[in-house]
């Protein structure tokens, strides 16, 4: 133990001891949190849209005003054709056209259906699918509003919806828990792949090898300062998204620190790997980022895992990130207790397994 030990200090002195090194560890973690909260937002507010207002009425422009009032949307231009709207669109200028009927007033008094057409600028889809619904329910609002102000029949039936667990739709709930396991993968993993290969290109691989430690001994005092240097980044990344991002946290700290130290150690495993196949340090940051890109992707981090196709789906299992985001989400945002995390945790558990007991393969067959 007393080696090992000294093993674990010398990696923390490595670590912590050059103002570059921990630099690399504390500020670029927490810049991208900075500005992953803050930019990576999916929240649609203040569209751009023109006016095509045919109607001569009065409610036509009642209605106008409600889109103008809305923090939803922004009027840019009130053209005098569809002509013109739709160069407007053309060129990005405006992303909706709002285009109100002549008969838009007479229609509403006749209890018929109003005379109103949306024209959404499709080639930004996700976009144009939840301006589509702001403005829908704008519509339905005034003219439910109308039919009651005016004594009219009103719809028989009402469409009454919440979102559970972020009731407001914001985007920044969703991605700051996210943010926790992709910034501690993106920290972990690089410390772990330039271990062995900042060794080796310094010379000192060499004289490590010559030391009574066993292999297992020289990768557990390699996989320990990375895991808490990882339990700190998470727990740092965990506090801001709390306090900073006012992100609830309902759940269990100490299931969520389990959790954590597990996806970490498939996050080290496969570090590790990297670290024993590569001879410079070079070679083990391309070895780590050619790891991270794919696994972001197929993380459901911004995608839904369920709309990839079944084979990307297949791939997806081997992937630790996937179900440590479940987790992290649900304690944060639901309070999931162990009947519900246990299920993706034992798959993390194994996928961490697997990558150390390869890591410690390739580090002995490097060795002999």
């Amino acid at each position: 133990m007393h080696q090992i030990v000294a093993l674990i200090v010398k990696e923390m002195l490595v670590l912590l001891k050059d103002k570059r090194s921990r630099f690399l560890l504390l500020g670029p973690p927490l810049v991208q949190l900075l500005l992953f909260g803050y930019a990576a937002n999916f929240d649609v507010n203040h569209v751009p849209f023109v006016a095509l207002n045919q109607d001569r009425g009065a409610l036509g422009r009642e209605l106008l005003a409600r889109f103008r009032a809305s923090p939803n949307f922004e009027l840019v231009a009130t053209p005098d054709n569809e002509a013109q709207a739709a160069a407007l669109v053309d060129s990005g200028t405006a992303l909706m056209i709002l285009r109100i009927g002549q008969l838009f007033s007479a229609d509403l008094k006749s209890g018929a259906p109003p005379s109103v057409q949306i024209l959404i600028d499709g080639r930004r889809s996700s976009t144009a699918l939840i301006v589509e619904g702001y403005a829908g329910v704008i519509i339905a609002d005034f003219a439910t509003d109308f039919a009651r102000d005016n004594g009219l029949p009103a719809a028989t039936a009402a469409l009454l919806q919440r979102a559970w667990y972020n009731p407001n739709l914001l985007s920044r709930w969703f991605v700051v828990p996210g943010l926790v396991a992709i910034l501690t993968l993106v920290v972990t993993l690089i410390t772990t792949a330039l271990s062995v290969a900042r060794e080796r290109e310094l010379g000192t691989f060499d004289q490590l090898l010559v030391t009574p430690l066993m292999p297992w001994q020289i990768l557990l005092g390699k996989t320990l300062p990375a895991l808490l240097i990882g339990q700190f980044e998470g727990a740092a990344i965990g506090v801001l998204g709390a306090f900073w991002f006012g992100v609830p946290f309902h759940g269990s700290v100490a299931l969520l620190g389990l959790s954590l130290s597990i996806y970490l150690l498939s996050a080290i495993g496969v570090g590790l790997m990297i670290s024993s196949l590569a001879n410079t340090q070079q070679q083990a940051i391309l070895g780590a980022f050619l790891f991270m890109v794919p696994a972001i992707l197929l993380s459901g981090f911004a995608t839904p895992i369920a709309s990839m196709p079944g084979w990307i789906q297949a791939v997806t299992t081997i992937n630790p990130m996937r179900y440590f985001l479940i987790i992290v989400r649900g304690i944060f945002l639901r309070d999931i207790g162990w009947t519900l995390v246990w299920p993706q945790l034992w798959p993390m558990l194994l996928i961490g397994l697997t990558a150390l007991a390869l890591s410690q393969w390739l580090f002995r067959h490097r060795m002999g």
